[in-house]
Formats: structure tokens, sequence, C-alpha cells
């Protein structure tokens, strides 16, 4: 089988392999399509500081189960299945509360182990998940990023009719946003890039305002009728959003941080303190989340297709992936069909 491997930033091979056996307890499926997701990216740039080289990226993947080993019970040959990324201990004490996107020793196909961009990918059944016969490919490979947003939306407690701000429109915000929606939040999202910004206004029912605008702190304001947000989502990664996002909560509000970094975070405490806010965050999905967006796309509350902008061959990905890393060629979301 065909397998494209990230050999170094910026350098792509195809490499010929044995197609992978199953073990017992084995499902191995022909990869269908895969997602591209901004870690992705990040590897391609050199900048993932978890990636390790060579790898196959792929995390977001779909597929047809193609062989299952003998212990398997929940699919068969023939079903459509969805990667369930994760690879947890199961016995770590995470684990053991059922917090498997958090097991101490937690790796991700795709980033410590070689994920989808290859023709046939073999993973433990707890691993896949049977979709719905008639969902599309370019539908199922968007499950894995959507489940993000829920995970990071189901750790919060506003309800039907609250505000919600997300900072940071890329494809992990705007999954916040969708869930966000779906539950009966009021959803305002804001970026620095104008640019996302507009593609946001024009693909999604959410207003998105420009972080770097004179009017930003005014726009919030008219949003929240003066009284700010009940939930703030910053999913920038970025210090300088981050130090400042408690701000545009309302009293008793919640905070959450998606994106990661390797800095410190600083502000007044006495501010924060006063506004008795819950500060949280959030890491990876577990099955409960992509179930709960399956149910979401199958009630028409998330349309996946508004997320993706680009589609690339298989064997034309390796001299088009370096070019999608580049913001300015607009891509939001782009996937890989075989």
């Amino acid at each position: 089988m065909k397998a494209l491997v990230l050999t170094a930033p910026g350098r792509f091979s195809y490499e010929d392999r044995p197609e992978p056996v199953c073990g017992e307890q084995d499902v191995k499926v022909r990869v269908e399509a895969v997602c591209v997701c901004g870690s992705d990216v990040s590897a391609i740039l050199g900048r993932n500081a978890l990636f390790t080289y060579p790898r196959v990226l792929g995390h977001e993947v779909t597929g047809t189960v193609a062989a299952v080993g003998e212990a398997v019970q929940s699919v068969q040959q023939g079903d459509r299945v969805v990667l369930m990324p994760c690879i947890s201990c199961g016995h770590c004490r995470a684990c053991r509360k059922g917090k498997t996107n958090c097991c101490e020793s937690l790796r991700l196909y795709g980033v410590k182990e070689d994920g989808g961009m290859q023709e046939y990918l073999c993973a433990p059944e707890r691993n896949w998940l049977k979709l719905p016969t008639d969902m599309v490919p370019r539908t199922a490979a968007m499950i894995e990023p959507l489940t993000i947003g829920a995970h990071a939306v189901s750790r919060l407690s506003f309800g039907s009719g609250d505000r919600v701000l997300v900072i940071g429109a890329g494809p992990i915000g705007m999954s916040c946003a969708v869930s966000a929606a779906a539950r009966g939040a009021g959803v305002m999202l804001a970026d620095t890039n104008a640019a996302r910004c507009a593609f946001c206004r024009s693909h999604f029912p959410f207003p998105a305002v420009n972080v770097l605008s004179k009017e930003y702190r005014q726009e919030l304001e008219n949003f929240t009728e003066g009284e700010m947000f009940d939930a703030v989502i910053d999913t920038t990664a970025a210090p300088a959003s981050m130090n400042h996002a408690w701000e545009y909560l309302c009293h008793g509000g919640e905070l959450l941080f998606v994106g990661i970094h390797n800095k410190d975070l600083c502000w007044n405490d006495l501010s924060f303190h006063m506004k008795e806010p819950a500060l949280f965050t959030t890491r990876n999905s577990t099955r409960a989340d992509f179930e709960k967006i399956l149910s979401l796309i199958g009630a028409g509350q998330i349309e996946p297709e508004r997320f993706i902008t680009h589609t690339v061959a298989f064997d034309r990905a390796a001299e088009e992936l370096p070019r999608w890393a580049d913001l300015e060629t607009g891509v939001y979301k782009g996937i890989i069909v075989f």
C-alpha cells in the first residue's frame, strides 16, 4: 500500500508499505478521507513540539472496514467507521474515571503513531466508531474536529439564551461555536485575521469581529447589551489573548482555554477574583463527544460541509499540503480524498 510520510518539516514522500494485518482485537480500515488539522500544519511547519519525524500524519480519519480480528464484535467488514484517535492506557486514574481524553500516557494517531494518510489503517476496535450507512466520507472526516468543540462546550454550564464569546475563528473555534449554538447560546467569534472573520460571517450564522479594530470592545458590549459574556472560550494558544480573555466575562462567568502554549499566564488576581469566574481547560474528546456530534449532524444542527474549503486527491497531497500550511492560501479546512 502507499503511505504519505512527513520526513522532516515541509518534506513529504510516498512510501510503499505492506498492508497491516489485524490482531485479534484490531480493525483494518480502507481509508477514504482525512481532514487536515491545525496540528498537522504545525508539524509541516516544524512547530509542533509533540510531533516526532518521520510520521504519517492524519487523525481526522474515516473509511470502510476491510477486515476485523477474531474478537471484534462492534463492527464488521463493509461498515463505515470514523477513527477516535486518542490512544489511552486504560488503567491510570484518569482512564479509570472515564476521562480517557486526558490519560496520563496519552498518545495520538498521526502524532506519536502513524495516522490516516495511508491507504489502510489498522487500530484496536475501541478506536473505531460505526457510522450511518448514508454518511459521505467528506462529512465523516469532519466528525473528529467537531468533537473537540463538543468536548470543550461540555465542560461549561451555560444554557439556552446565554452569550458565548469564542476567541479564535479557525476550525476549532468554529467547532466550539456550532456546539455552543446547538445548546441554544448566542455566539460571537473574534479573531485578528480580517479575512478569516469575513469567511466566518459568510459561511456561518454568527457575527465575527476583528480583535484589532478600534470598535472591538464596543461590538462586544453591543452584542451583550453591556453585560458581557456568560462564557468565553479561547482557542488561540496565544498568551496575549489568554491573559485578557477573562476581561470579557460577566460576573460569575466561565472561562475555557482550548489552545495550549508553553509560557506562563499572568493577570491581576483582585480584578479576576472579584468576578468569581470558573476557569476550565479542555483536551481532546471522548466517545461520548463523537456520539453527540453524530446526533447533532443527524438532527441537522451542525453542517460539516460548511467548514471544507479545499480538497485534494491522495496522490497529489505531497505537493499540495505544504501550500495549505500557508495561511495566505485561504485554506479553512482541507480534506484529502482517496
